[in-house]
């Protein structure tokens, strides 16, 4: 994996061998810089970016000294939810979720009333790091059964038996094994996506999810698993338990759980 320096060092180039037409034809604002990890909102410090072994990276600092751009970053996730609401198909809606799954795990974003939440340090979002599978595989964040560890590409591509370095044949590969009536290799992951979307509708009832990258080519291979039963009696048992946590000790439900049901 590149280091840092070495990014900007090849950036810097290649911005270089433009300048003369960036500075005759157009006029350059600044460069924008979409990085798979996580990055401070106030400074672009990229604080971590596991799978490029990136920490407290001053990349836009880097990057401003060496062009003399202006430079801004962001988690690339949560920028791909900005596109998707300002010029994509969430355009006009202002409570949408977007997950991307990529080489290097799982981003979100989130929109709730127009507004990207950021969190306190701009890390809102991480729905790749929730919890779908207790006795799952340990991740990198220190957590075990992470939506991102259970729902991954690379375990997608080498089933299906895709070189890694074609990633855009894994949709075609998945929906023939699919239609072959061989749905093993996607249902486990299908599920753990399931339990997530559940998860996420549950607490911030977006109207529309925009799933990216392989997460789009699961849900062309199965989009009833997730747009049926799996996230609606979800919910469906979530209001069933209502009374119960909203009055302990006024419930005379004891021993059975609440019955759900998707229609």
């Amino acid at each position: 994996m590149p280091s840092a320096r070495e990014v900007v060092n090849i950036t810097s180039a290649v911005i270089d061998g433009m300048r003369g037409e960036l500075e005759s034809g157009y006029r350059t604002v600044g460069i924008g810089l979409a990085i798979p990890g996580l990055v401070r909102a106030d400074d672009g410090v990229v604080t971590l970016a596991p799978h490029l072994d990136w920490h407290d990276e001053p990349l836009g600092d880097m990057l401003r000294a060496a062009t003399g751009y202006d430079v801004v970053a962001g988690n690339d996730a949560s920028l791909g939810t900005i596109a998707e609401s300002m010029r994509g198909v969430g355009r006009g809606i202002d409570d949408l979720v977007y997950l991307n799954g990529g080489a290097s795990g799982i981003g979100g974003g989130i929109i709730a009333g127009g507004v990207l939440l950021g969190g306190t340090s701009g890390y809102a979002g991480e729905i790749g790091h929730t919890l779908v599978n207790g006795a799952g595989i340990p991740c990198h964040c220190g957590a075990v059964g992470c939506l991102e560890t259970e729902v991954s590409r690379a375990p997608l591509l080498d089933a299906l038996g895709v070189d890694h370095t074609t990633p855009e044949l894994l949709e075609p590969a998945l929906l023939e094994r699919y239609a072959a009536g061989d749905p093993d290799v996607v249902d486990r992951q299908i599920g753990f996506l399931a339990r997530a979307l559940a998860n996420t509708v549950n607490v911030f009832n977006p109207r529309l999810i925009v799933l990216g990258g392989f997460l789009g080519s699961l849900y062309a291979a199965a989009p009833d698993a997730l747009t049926g039963s799996a996230i609606l009696t979800v919910g469906a048992a979530e209001i069933a338990f209502a009374a119960l946590i909203a009055d302990p000790a006024s419930s005379t439900v004891v021993d059975k759980a609440p019955l759900s049901a998707s229609l």
